[in-house]
């Protein structure tokens, strides 16, 4: 199993065609941090990518702002998926994660406000390990905040981002899955995460205070300060274990040097590698066991990061399908043509919604002769409505009137070409080819035409050719004479 974490500083200022940079990555699992797109600014080939099936956490503050995708490959498609630490963004959801922990640490309007962001993306797993057993794994793609010194109300958001974090990733783990939290954390660990530490400060930043706290002794740095020893720490809750994770390089190559992977891209800083280690893949004590690599991969460039890659014995079981939350079931990307006729009728309160509401409200059984007698009696109410012609000026409601009883025309009349018709001998008479009935037509003077004839020398004075007009929902060809031939 392969998973990679990497901060692409925007999505959509990749200058490589999606597919191929993440078919070169070589990785089951991807996971972005940084996309900086809005729901809106979301387009086909970014969210649709062969192979992969993906999912994005949008921030609901500004845009092209922070946001995290992750694209799994076809063969590794999660069977839950979920936007946020919390559940706030899953109410409409299905297939969601779950596991949130004991929240009463947080008020409701600062869970809220730390998941509008868009910094987390949670996928659920089915694995089986290298001993064959099979289980759930949890992968949490989160973009933890960047500290502004010259705003204390940030750091207090970073904090309480944390705890959050934490919170979440150890309900999952207590729940029996797997978890590995994994993305730009936004702060370095120990003094060979970084390339210039400064001794006093390092060991007193609360991030790096939380960050020791959160692995287990393995990887603690015992010059950073005890959380305990600091009082109404935010970054920490009443439920915390503490101690649950690893980091999966430091497991592997614990004194590896100059692994950084984000440098200062206004001083050239990469060219020297003169930076620090931002980006972690952090895996629960009970799964680092079965990793076999971690790696930073400086050589891929198109960020101020670089991603970083963990390979694990054992291998991904796809799910069947898609939880809903993945971006092919977005309206916009179903592919599914909408009807024409959708933008434009409007429904009527009014009439029954179905054959079923109608059975109910005239007392039918379900028997299908019933019910076909039902939709023979009742065509009309299942058909639009006519407009209120009241409100039309006097001319349109009077060609309304005319054509009141004529059938609707079918879409594809509007663009075939009529066929031209050859008038009969017949002059008496009228033959409806479609009915196959015959239409009595009387003289010009006759009263029921007389609407029909004012329209008719309205539009054709002084004229003594033969003319189109329109009479009783039938297109036929008149004459200035006491009769009208059929078309």
């Amino acid at each position: 199993m392969k998973i990679l974490t990497w901060n692409i500083n925007g999505i959509r200022a990749a200058k490589r065609d999606l597919k191929e940079l993440f078919d070169s990555l070589d990785a089951d699992i991807i996971c972005l941090q940084e996309t900086k797109v809005t729901r809106d600014q979301l387009d086909e080939p970014t969210a649709i990518v062969e192979g992969y099936n993906s999912y994005f956490s949008f921030s609901r503050k500004r845009s092209g702002y922070s946001g995290v995708a992750t694209f799994c490959r076809d063969s590794a498609s999660p069977y839950k998926s979920e936007e946020g630490l919390h559940s706030s963004l899953s109410v409409k959801n299905e297939n969601v994660v779950g596991c949130y922990g004991n929240i009463h640490d947080f008020k409701e309007d600062e869970l809220e406000s730390l998941d509008a962001e868009g910094r987390t993306i949670i996928t659920q797993h089915k694995i089986r390990k290298k001993n064959g057993d099979e289980g759930d794994l949890a992968i949490i793609n989160v973009y933890c905040p960047r500290v502004d010194p010259e705003r204390e109300d940030r750091q207090v958001y970073q904090l309480r981002f944390y705890a959050l974090l934490q919170m979440r990733a150890e309900a999952l783990l207590n729940s029996g899955s797997h978890v590995i939290v994994l993305g730009d954390i936004n702060t370095t660990h120990k003094e060979i995460d970084h390339c210039d530490p400064d001794d006093e400060c390092f060991i007193r930043k609360p991030s790096r205070i939380w960050l020791n706290q959160f692995l287990w002794d393995q990887d603690k740095d015992p010059e950073i300060q005890d959380f305990r020893t600091i009082e109404g720490f935010q970054a920490v809750t009443s439920s915390a274990k503490g101690g649950c994770f690893s980091d999966t390089l430091r497991y592997l190559y614990p004194d590896k040097k100059e692994a950084y992977t984000n440098w200062c891209s206004l001083t050239g800083a990469r060219a020297t590698n003169y930076g620090r280690r931002l980006d972690y893949i952090f895996t629960d004590v009970g799964l680092v066991c079965d990793s076999t690599d971690c790696v930073v991969m400086p050589e891929v460039e198109g960020s101020d990061h670089c991603p970083c890659k963990a390979v694990f014995h054992g291998n991904f079981i796809p799910s069947l399908k898609c939880p809903s939350l993945c971006s092919k079931s977005m309206p916009e990307f179903l592919g599914k043509q909408q009807k024409l006729s959708s933008f434009f009728v409007k429904r009527s309160d009014s009439k029954p919604s179905s054959i079923k509401d109608s059975e109910e409200e005239e007392g039918f059984s379900s028997s299908q002769e019933e019910k076909q007698k039902f939709l023979s009696n009742n065509k009309s109410s299942f058909k639009r409505e006519n407009s209120n012609n009241s409100k039309l000026p006097s001319a349109k409601r009077k060609k309304n009137d005319l054509g009141s009883q004529s059938k609707q025309a079918s879409l594809k009349n509007f663009f075939s070409i009529p066929k031209t018709n050859v008038p009969t001998n017949n002059k008496s008479s009228i033959k409806d080819s479609s009915q196959e009935k015959i239409l009595k037509i009387s003289q010009w003077g006759d009263k029921s035409y007389n609407g029909q004839y004012k329209y008719y020398k309205n539009r054709n004075r002084n004229k003594d050719h033969d003319k189109w007009i329109f009479i009783s929902g039938m297109e036929t060809v008149a004459k200035r004479s006491s009769y009208c031939t059929s078309v």
